[in-house]
């Protein structure tokens, strides 16, 4: 809109000075005044020079008048002009320097804070990071993936030193302060199932059908359990009372019991050969794994099972994981500073990679253009200047023209 004006102004300043130059042309050959001559060489060199100014700038996209002789000055000159705009865009108005200075300007952890907390950036964010972690996990072929690790998985569990980590392990686990604890862990787990109704039950079952077969058709053993009282349950409750009393000198360590079990424990530890037997079965146990067992097979269910039963526990972390680091962001200034300082050096390196390729860029774009279409966008980009050379040039014209007439006038009476 501003373009049409000031066009019309150029316009309207060349009707109105050609129309000057006529009239006051034709009052000053009637009257000969001074004014009146001094008004029409002024409005006839307005006139001239807004022609010519309105001829250059027109000759810049169209032939004016019809004149083809050095004229479409875009049009015939356009692969070479394409090109002097494409390397002054991009060495001078869009350099890696004047780029950068630009960008150095912008608070880009500001415009990330104000998104996440005034525009839902942060909901959108979870949703996002939710909505691409489970598809990702979804579209996961664990097949696949147990494919690809499996050699590695192999080749690590034939190196794995098995044997020895069982050593360490039976050693660590046998130890007196391991033995005291593992002890104290497990008693009382083993007093609970002991006391169960059903196995206290099955006990007193198994009591019973021992002492018939035992007594048969003895009446001396019969006589026998019924002067010691011997009834089912006095045996189960005998048998109880051997249970709590063995259990409570392990649970103290002390006693027999205790004795007989630290003993056998450490003589298992010293005696080479029980325990090259067992480190034996270890290795060949491993040997039997790496060549026959399925292992990609194992993996696949393993990384099935492992996806199924945790997805949600997953989901939960990383969205966990985003609320600590967003609330980070928010609240720490040298995290903010840091993130500002990592867009500013990804921009560097995406300008030092392709800011060469910024002109052949810019000029294909300009090659898909037509001529007029070409013309049209340079026109409209630049017309405003160009309407006001043409206004310029009207006025330093009528100026030029005064200037001349004063001195051809002074110059005249001085001689005559």
């Amino acid at each position: 809109m501003m373009g049409i004006k000031k066009k019309g102004v150029a316009t309207a300043v060349l009707a109105v000075s050609s129309a000057g130059a006529v009239g006051f042309s034709w009052l000053a050959s009637s009257s000969g005044g001074f004014l009146s001559g001094l008004l029409a060489h002024g409005c006839l060199a307005a006139t001239i020079g807004g022609l010519a100014d309105w001829f250059a700038v027109t000759a810049i996209f169209r032939k004016p008048l019809g004149i083809s002789y050095r004229t479409e000055i875009l049009r015939r000159n356009r692969p070479r002009i394409m090109r002097s705009l494409a390397e002054f865009a991009g060495r001078d108005l869009l350099s890696r320097e004047n780029v950068m200075e630009s960008l150095s300007r912008q608070d880009f952890s500001e415009m990330l804070a104000r998104y996440l907390v005034e525009r839902g950036g942060r909901e959108r964010l979870y949703a996002l990071a939710d909505a691409a972690f489970t598809r990702g996990m979804e579209t996961l072929d664990m097949r696949r993936v147990a494919t690809m690790i499996e050699p590695s998985v192999r080749r690590v569990f034939s190196e794995m030193k098995l044997d020895e980590m069982t050593g360490d392990a039976l050693a660590s686990a046998l130890s007196p302060e391991t033995r005291e604890r593992l002890l104290h862990s497990l008693l009382p787990m083993a007093r609970k199932v002991w006391y169960d109704g059903e196995l206290q039950a099955m006990l007193f079952r198994s009591i019973g059908n021992i002492r018939e077969a035992y007594v048969g058709d003895q009446r001396m053993r019969a006589s026998l359990f019924d002067m010691e009282e011997l009834s089912d349950e006095r045996l189960l409750a005998r048998l109880n009372e051997f249970v709590e009393k063995w259990t409570g000198e392990l649970e103290a360590g002390e006693g027999e019991l205790y004795e007989r079990l630290s003993n056998w424990l450490d003589n298992f530890l010293q005696e080479s050969e029980q325990r090259e037997q067992l480190l034996s079965a270890v290795r060949r146990w491993q040997q039997e794994q790496v060549e026959n067992a399925n292992i990609e097979e194992r993996l696949s269910r393993g990384l099935e099972l492992l996806r199924e039963n945790c997805l949600l526990a997953w989901r939960q972390k990383l969205r966990g994981y985003l609320e600590v680091r967003i609330e980070g962001f928010l609240s720490d200034e040298e995290t903010r500073k840091r993130f500002n300082n990592l867009v500013l050096r990804w921009f560097d390196g995406l300008l030092a990679a392709h800011h060469a390729e910024l002109p052949d860029m810019m000029e294909r774009q300009l090659a898909k253009m037509t001529d007029d279409e070409l013309v049209e966008l340079v026109e409209t980009r630049v017309e405003d200047d160009l309407q006001m050379i043409r206004i310029n040039g009207a006025v330093v014209g009528s100026l030029a023209g005064i200037l001349l007439y004063l001195l051809t006038t002074a110059a005249e009476r001085m001689w005559a």
